[in-house]
């Protein structure tokens, strides 16, 4: 109560003790709202504000309709490439954005084939964009993403969404042009 925290000469007075009464809804929501700040900055506890402050942060467009857990799934995405960008710190992002992907580098045609178990459209998006900052110019990245989907009163739950994206990032200049 905030009435406890006063010393004990006002607590007495009638005037001071409605003041906190009046107080107290006010000092209430603030000390949760310092309570519950703890969870903004964690990226994989954090409510509407935090998102919405990290999409801010790391420069990523909401979607209308997006969910809270997609929304995170997005910030995840983004927040966990590290540089330098290597070819163990690729494996190791990738083991932190799903327990189900292959890679297969082909040195000799410089493609690198991605098959990948994702949970949802939102996250293959944010997963191409960054593999395209990560990837070398020279590199054409083979995306193969499973997206597993539900259905309302489904027995099972298909896995649909398999495709391959092929991204190349250099546009080369044939000789003798200009």
């Amino acid at each position: 109560m905030l009435i406890d925290r006063w010393p004990n000469f006002l607590q007495d007075i009638l005037e001071f003790r409605k003041i906190a009464e009046a107080e107290q809804p006010e000092f209430d929501n603030a000390a949760q709202a310092v309570e519950n700040l703890h969870q903004e900055f964690s990226i994989f506890t954090v409510t509407e504000i935090g998102a919405a402050r990290w999409e801010r942060i790391l420069g990523i467009q909401r979607a209308p309709g997006d969910t809270l857990a997609q929304r995170r799934s997005k910030i995840q995405t983004r927040y966990l490439s590290q540089l330098p960008y290597t070819y163990r710190n690729l494996l190791r992002y990738l083991a932190q954005i799903s327990g189900d992907f292959t890679v297969n580098l082909d040195y000799a045609n410089y493609t690198l084939y991605l098959d990948i178990l994702l949970t949802g459209y939102e996250q293959k998006e944010v997963l191409f964009a960054v593999l395209a900052d990560m990837l070398p110019a020279n590199i054409l990245l083979k995306l193969k993403s499973l997206i597993p989907m539900t259905t309302d009163n489904a027995p099972i739950t298909p896995a649909v969404g398999v495709f391959t994206q092929v991204r190349h990032r250099s546009e080369p200049i044939q000789r003798g042009e200009s």
